[in-house]
């Protein structure tokens, strides 16, 4: 919502005489280029650009140099504040003089500005000039020297706005407009965003995705006999540092995904590509939060601590390239799946099983198999010829498809193979008939999965749709129950 403050500039025409000069990140844009810049180098050249933090031994400007020759920031998908940005196109269509000046790199600036032609001068920080607060307001005053109302967003902005004529502040707190106030310069405008921080962070978080992590607690289900109430309490205590593990790699994913996120019709409402949550924060949370709950799962339980690292060590292999090899990333997903699995065991100190464990890939294969067909016939629909950031192409669908399928079908022949030769040889049930009906449930799922995703209607994880899914739900109630009567 865009509120007039106060305008104290008239007539009009004082106001239009006035060139506006409009900062860059924060202001015209939600994100800072710069973390940015610093993340799109990170997922593509690691190592080199953590080599690129040594140049802030010589400055800031030198390390935003040296950053812009590791990689290149797409400037032309970075989500923008729109009300500011109409506010400005309405300016400079009644014949404002628009200017950009911003601490981001010149290089950014030029792109931001060819891709919003309405500026008609562009000046950013170079390797000898770190173009923020006293700087720029030096800059300013040189440059305009009838004077200029400055657009900003920070605290760091407020040398260039006791500089200015006026003001406009984007997103500003109301100490912020009372700081500006207080330097004596009026207020043109303020633009203010109600900030659902919260909401933004659960969603990043992906809080709903930790009824998955609940596949650590099968094999204690499948090996009550020798499960112990000290077992289970570290297989809880392991869950719970599941999920926050899970849920930081979740933002490392969404970081690693925010070119391509930003470019599809659905995901670019994700946090991070939104701009609803910086990436700084995310760098912050994950660097922190990550080494701190791998520690505490090594303290509570060593085995389990360490396949807890291992599975972060996988998801790092996911973000940073694996995603993007068509049919191995859906095999990494199943990895992770049964990597959970191997944590419960780990954890409840059970004896691990090949046929659990070989029973896991081909299942969780075949289910991430059915999110990437889904994706694919949407892609279709959004009549594109690639599945964004995935090295997958429309023409696939036939082909997972096949896996997928195949894949399921596998799952279900590994579990009869189990009944008949385990199970059933080994007497280990009063009335093993009763089991029969976990083979048939299975293979209902599956069917169910699949048909709704070759129809395009699975509209999320097929794992987390299974948990809201009431045929699916019933489907393992009927497993319980059999396994209940053939105890």
């Amino acid at each position: 919502m865009t509120t007039l403050l106060r305008d104290q500039l008239n007539p009009n025409s004082a106001r239009m005489a006035l060139p506006l000069v409009v900062d860059l990140d924060g202001t015209l844009l939600k994100v800072d280029t710069l973390y940015e810049l610093f993340v799109s180098c990170f997922f593509t050249k690691p190592i080199q650009t953590l080599l690129s933090l040594l140049k802030l031994r010589n400055g800031r400007a030198a390390f935003k140099c040296h950053l812009y020759k590791v990689g290149k920031l797409d400037v032309g998908t970075l989500p923008v504040h729109d009300e500011l940005l109409a506010y400005l196109k309405h300016e400079s269509a009644v014949g404002r003089s628009i200017h950009l000046a911003t601490v981001a790199d010149q290089s950014t600036a030029a792109g931001v500005a060819e891709r919003f032609p309405i500026f008609q001068s562009v000046q950013g920080t170079d390797q000898n000039v770190n173009l923020k607060g006293s700087n720029k307001a030096e800059r300013l005053k040189g440059s305009f020297p009838d004077g200029f109302a400055y657009a900003g967003d920070s605290r760091t902005d407020l040398p260039v706005w006791f500089s200015a004529k006026a003001a406009i502040i984007v997103s500003g707190s109301p100490a912020l407009r009372t700081a500006v106030q207080s330097g004596g310069t009026p207020i043109e405008h303020a633009f203010t965003e109600k900030a659902r921080k919260l909401s933004a962070w659960m969603r990043a978080l992906r809080s709903r995705q930790w009824a998955k992590n609940a596949v650590v607690f099968v094999p204690v289900a499948l090996g009550w006999r020798d499960v112990t109430l000290a077992s289970i309490a570290t297989t809880c205590a392991m869950m719970v540092l599941l999920c926050i593990v899970a849920s930081l790699t979740y933002l490392v994913n969404d970081m690693a995904d925010l070119s391509s996120d930003r470019k599809h019709w659905s995901k670019r409402q994700r946090p991070f590509a939104s701009g609803a949550i910086p990436v700084r924060d995310g760098l912050l949370a994950a660097g922190a939060g990550l080494p701190l709950a791998c520690m505490c799962s090594l303290w509570i339980s060593p085995p389990a601590g360490s396949l807890l690292i291992a599975y972060v060590v996988v998801t790092f292999g996911y973000s940073f390239g694996w995603k993007r090899i068509p049919l191995f990333d859906t095999f990494i997903i199943a990895l992770l799946f049964t990597i959970r699995i191997l944590i419960g065991i780990a954890a409840a100190k059970l004896a691990p099983s090949a046929w659990l464990l070989t029973f896991s890939m081909f299942f969780f294969f075949s289910l991430a198999v059915a999110k990437r067909h889904t994706e694919i016939l949407r892609s279709v629909e959004h009549e594109t010829e690639t599945l964004e950031g995935r090295g997958y192409h429309v023409s696939d669908e036939s082909l997972t498809l096949v896996f997928g399928i195949s894949s399921s079908m596998a799952a279900i022949v590994i579990v009869v193979i189990y009944l008949v030769e385990e199970v059933f040889a080994r007497a280990i049930y009063t009335t093993p008939a009763w089991l029969w009906v976990t083979p048939i449930s299975i293979f209902l799922f599956s069917c169910r999965i699949w048909i709704l995703s070759h129809r395009g209607m699975m509209s999320d994880d097929p794992v987390a749709f299974a948990l809201r899914d009431s045929v699916s739900l019933w489907l393992g109630v009927c497993v319980i129950i059999a396994i209940l009567l053939a105890l």
